[in-house]
């Protein structure tokens, strides 16, 4: 049996990879600070430890495993930790990077336009000063001490009903009460990904043999007038679109131009995930029924 360590599996889609791997009959252990109840019981096991203390890492980490899932590093110093630590220890990294690494947007965003072998910078960045130059950074330091196969996935904005950051349910919550929303442009075309999707992907992905950066998104973007389209439909309430800015009113989802990610590689491998149209209806409808867990 496949030894399976994960780290940040106790949250959003995280937690629907570590479903995965149970179905499959893996050896799961978690680890993480242990500040949050998984839910997973003794279905998996445990390793309470801060990623940011070297001198823990080291200690908790006493076998080998065959797959790193490593969904909770987002800097150059995580990265670099982990290398030295898991270096001779695990056969396949796959790390959750984020297509805020791009330092560009548009459309048709290929994976040659981030190369972390080639990329340099001045200062290190952190996920709370500067989120996409801190996910570059961490990609850098993967591909520069890693002597292990790392995989980093590419994500775009994530969606599902239980959100967390409540991104989507946003948008619901001020359609259906009849509240402003103020975007740039509303048929700039942006990528999306289901929470199932960012899940499976991650696991197929560890399952094959491609290493190095790949995007990861459904096959085609969405206009930002046609993701509001559909909760118009559902809510049974149309879009008012604020005219000025506010801290208040701007979406989430606003992006002034295309930013997208071209996905050939992906498909390339045989993965296909399903289409925005076809995921985004339901997940509308469940916030609608339920209730919108965003106060704004």
């Amino acid at each position: 049996m496949k030894k399976i360590l994960v780290l940040g599996g106790n949250h959003y889609f995280g937690k629907k990879l570590v479903e995965l791997l149970l179905k499959e009959n893996l050896d799961v252990t978690l680890l993480n600070r242990g500040n949050r109840d998984d839910g997973f019981e003794n279905k998996v096991k445990r390793i309470k430890c801060d990623r940011h203390d070297k001198i823990s890492l080291e200690k908790a980490i006493v076998e080998k495993y065959d797959i790193v899932f490593d969904q909770s590093c987002f800097d150059y110093n995580q990265a670099k930790i982990a290398c030295e630590v898991f270096n001779g220890k695990v056969d396949k990294y796959i790390f959750t990077s984020s297509i805020s690494a791009y330092n560009v947007s548009g459309p048709s965003i290929k994976e040659e336009l981030f190369d972390p072998h080639t990329f340099t910078f001045d200062k290190k960045e952190t996920a709370e000063s500067n989120y996409g130059e801190a996910k570059r950074q961490a990609e850098v330091s993967f591909y520069k001490y890693a002597t292990f196969p790392v995989t980093s996935i590419r994500l775009p904005i994530v969606l599902d009903e239980n959100d967390a950051t409540g991104r989507l349910q946003f948008h619901v919550n001020r359609i259906k009460n009849d509240k402003p929303i103020f975007f740039s442009i509303l048929d700039s075309l942006i990528s999306f990904v289901s929470a199932d999707d960012a899940a499976r992907s991650l696991y197929e992905l560890s399952q094959n043999e491609f290493t190095g950066p790949i995007n990861v998104a459904s096959s085609a973007p969405i206009s930002l007038r046609n993701c509001m389209n559909e909760i118009e439909k559902i809510v049974g309430k149309d879009l008012i679109l604020a005219k000025e800015q506010t801290e208040n009113n701007n979406s989430p989802y606003n992006i002034s131009e295309d930013w997208y990610v071209d996905c050939s590689k992906l498909s390339a491998l045989g993965i296909k995930l399903e289409s925005i149209t076809s995921y985004l209806p339901r997940m509308v409808q469940s916030i609608s029924k339920t209730g919108c867990n965003y106060a704004d």
